[in-house]
């Protein structure tokens, strides 16, 4: 699938030669991709996506596979094995990448945008993006681990060990955030949404307290549930300008807000308030840190420490693709994965 026109939908392409790999890069067959938010926005052509989409180029990058081939110098994976893969292609040599924040890198590609993505039979990728999937990861859950990570890297980027925390936004990532959490040690977690199924989803998934987020009093909610405090960290993941100003709002003294979520547009905040008088420490969080982050979720998923099956709503023939998307405009879908034969 590509996106070929500033418009809605994709374009399927047949008869595309397959891709040779090239030395250090890895040819792998795709099994499973997931859907995430970034995909609906380029097959509907957000405002966004003009900035940030190379037209012609095949979408997707959540992805599990067998590797199909390897170019020369390749030593680290090997033929048939089961991989998934680091959808930001660092460029390895700017300052972020040389102090190990290759997540940032300022010369960053990203598969799916303007590097070919894994919506395809076969998707091509350095061998250092190449991720070895463990055995005990079933192939949805491997489909998924670049949201996984997402959420793995804000929940760690916050330290939530020992305390309170509320969950703005408890959509995919939202949900399983709260799962990493609660498996991290965290006390109290609290969780908003607008939507109903969504709120029984992060009871599922481990939050202790489900507020609707159309309720305007919902922050001082948030605020009796840990004695009159506040939460001592707030995950934001929804991306409202809404949220954002209440979750911050509701936040303790002295806490720390890591914040996921992606406006589409500028966030007007009460910054004296609800983060300066606060001594609040805020933190965007982007993308994985690379690789820590994907050892983190190994580790996780490998112990045992997390079930995540509850997030996967879907599973769909890739050439079902549309139907795909017009699920994730309901409230019917979660995560939906594409089955890939």
């Amino acid at each position: 699938m590509r996106k070929t026109t500033p418009t809605h939908g994709f374009t399927v392409a047949h008869d595309v030669p397959v891709p040779e790999p090239g030395a250090g890069e890895v040819l792998v067959a795709v099994t499973r991709a997931g859907v995430c938010g970034t995909d609906k926005g380029i097959y509907e052509w957000a405002p966004w996506t003009a900035d940030h989409v190379t037209l012609g180029t095949t979408v997707g990058h959540e992805f599990v596979g067998r590797v199909a081939a390897v170019g020369e110098a390749v030593t680290r994976v090997r033929e048939g094995q089961r991989v998934s893969g680091e959808g930001h292609l660092a460029c390895g040599a700017c300052q972020p990448c040389r102090t190990g924040r290759g997540h940032v890198c300022s010369r960053v590609r990203v598969l799916g945008a303007g590097v070919d993505g894994c919506f395809a039979e076969y998707v091509l990728l350095p061998e250092a993006n190449v991720w070895p999937v463990h055995d005990a990861v079933s192939d949805d859950i491997a489909a998924i681990l670049d949201p996984i990570g997402n959420a793995m890297h804000t929940v760690m980027t916050a330290d939530v060990a020992g305390r309170t925390v509320l969950v703005t936004g408890a959509g995919v990532i939202g949900a399983i955030a709260i799962a990493i959490a609660r498996a991290a040690g965290a006390g109290t977690i609290i969780a908003t949404d607008l939507s109903a199924r969504r709120l029984d989803l992060a009871l599922e998934m481990g939050a202790d307290h489900a507020l609707q987020g159309e309720d305007p009093e919902w922050p001082e909610q948030a605020r009796r549930l840990t004695g009159g405090a506040g939460p001592d960290v707030l995950l934001e993941m929804s991306g409202s300008p809404t949220a954002i100003r209440q979750g911050l709002r509701s936040l303790g003294s002295g806490g720390t807000a890591a914040l996921l979520g992606v406006p589409t547009q500028p966030v007007e905040l009460d910054l004296l308030n609800d983060v300066v008088f606060k001594g609040a420490t805020v933190h965007g969080v982007f993308g994985r840190r690379m690789f820590e982050t994907w050892y983190q979720v190994e580790n996780m998923l490998v112990g045992g420490r997390l079930r995540l099956d509850p997030v996967i709503s879907h599973r769909i023939a890739i050439q079902d693709y549309d139907r795909a998307f017009g699920l994730m405009s309901s409230d019917e879908a979660m995560k939906i994965v594409l089955v890939v034969d």
